[in-house]
């Protein structure tokens, strides 16, 4: 009688009042419905699985900013300080010269001027973009002698490395070099005149390409149009 008064007592000791809080009564199991509404972390909106193609802000440098070895390119506006000395401007007087904001003057009266027209490009096969420019160049009496004119880029400095004589009064109206195909040509386009016109006067917008091949520019092929104002 004793052993069955105490295994009574037992059964009355783990009765439902007791039970642990989310027990479900009589399952011996916690009840889903007493669980709290946070228990389960909610996943993170901004997960990487969701945004796989987002754009990446990295600036790309441009080919014709940047050389393959990290040389920056040259500029035109490095063209007004830059110096006179080789590239084929001997022929001039010029001796340890260079232009200061865009103009030398030589002591016998030889006047270079810098002119707007330039581009800049890779044209002597270092893989760092150049410059090409024009200079008219003054000697003192009424002749305007134009010149195209190739700095090549030696470690981000404007040295001179080869030009070509365009004529007299012979103005430049653009150049350009293009990137695509890998020619190093540049491409000009002036005013100048036939052989049998007076030479005070216009009457052909050239059209030429060159390459250099230091220290000239050689003229590869050109074409003519009549000049019209």
């Amino acid at each position: 009688m004793v052993a069955a008064g105490l295994i009574a007592g037992m059964v009355v000791a783990c009765g439902p009042k007791d039970l642990a809080p989310g027990e479900a009564a009589g399952s011996g199991k916690t009840g889903k419905a007493s669980e709290p509404a946070t228990a389960t972390p909610a996943k993170t909106p901004a997960s990487p699985a969701k945004t796989p193609g987002a754009p990446t802000k990295t600036p790309v440098p441009k080919p014709s900013d940047t050389a393959a070895d990290g040389v920056e390119a040259l500029t035109c506006e490095q063209l007004q300080n830059a110096s006179l000395e080789g590239g084929g401007l001997e022929g001039y007087g010029v001796s340890d010269a260079a232009l200061s904001g865009g103009r030398w003057e030589g002591a016998d009266g030889v006047v270079i001027e810098l002119q707007p027209q330039c581009a800049i490009g890779d044209v002597t096969g270092n893989s760092a973009p150049d410059a090409v420019g024009v200079l008219k160049i003054s000697t003192g009496g009424t002749g305007k002698f134009y010149s195209l004119v190739t700095w090549r880029n030696d470690d981000g400095t404007a040295v001179p490395a080869a030009a070509a004589e365009l004529g007299d009064r012979t103005p430049v109206v653009s150049i350009d070099i293009p990137s695509a195909g890998g020619l190093r040509q540049v491409t000009v386009v002036y005013l100048t005149r036939g052989d049998d016109d007076p030479a005070a006067v216009v009457t052909l917008t050239r059209t030429a390409v060159y390459e250099v091949s230091e220290p000239a520019m050689v003229e590869l092929h050109h074409s003519d149009a009549p000049y019209s104002p």
